[in-house]
């Protein structure tokens, strides 16, 4: 495998761990961030069993343990950080916001039970965005900063259909003619907020 290569980077407080869809059974952890960069190419050249050009996009998760349960943040180091920093400080605020945390963990869940929110921007693609989700069957939140200071959210997922209305209303590529091309700025012009509330704006998709 060559090109695009999405690392998922957790921090545990007591260290970090990387994962990618792109290299599924892969994990690195390491004490601190620069020893796990330090690190990776060699693990993922003995991972692959030989080394490999990639394009790697680090995808920095943040785990947030409230009280009604645990919600995910994920933000790219990208060109689009300072957008994508914006959501974040935006999700940051609404979990401050009790009445706000309900409708947040009410979000579609992954394969291991997270709640997890990946902060967009309207020029990422669909395509772009699944390529961070496990094939064999995976969900997040994309969230996108609309006016001041509300944000779109979409629920994605992959694998078998699941008969929740969540999974039903999720956006899957293929749905309402979507492809790996479409933005999330063309969805966003398709898509009615349904549910306004004081920081967040759930819409059905």
């Amino acid at each position: 495998m060559s090109g695009l290569f999405h690392l998922i980077i957790r921090d545990t407080q007591t260290g970090f761990y990387a994962t990618s869809p792109q290299a599924p059974g892969f994990m690195l952890g390491r004490p601190t961030l620069d020893e796990l960069r330090a690190d990776l190419l060699d693990a993922l050249a003995f991972h692959f069993e030989e080394a490999r050009p990639l394009e790697i996009v680090e995808h920095h998760e943040r785990l947030h343990d409230l009280e009604a349960g645990e919600l995910v943040t994920r933000l790219a180091a990208d060109r689009h950080h300072d957008e994508r920093l914006e959501v974040y400080t935006r999700l940051a605020t609404a979990l401050r916001v009790p009445e706000q945390v309900p409708e947040l963990l009410g979000g579609i869940c992954n394969r291991v039970g997270e709640v997890v929110y990946v902060c967009g921007v309207p020029s990422d693609t669909l395509g772009w965005l699944f390529a961070q989700l496990d094939d064999q069957g995976d969900a997040f939140s994309v969230a996108v900063a609309i006016s001041e200071p509300f944000l779109m959210t979409f629920p994605l997922t992959v694998g078998p259909e699941d008969e929740t209305d969540s999974a039903r209303e999720s956006v899957t590529i293929g749905s309402r003619g979507y492809t790996k091309d479409t933005t999330l700025a063309e969805i966003m012009k398709r898509t009615a907020i349904v549910s306004p509330v004081k920081s967040v704006a759930r819409v059905a998709c």
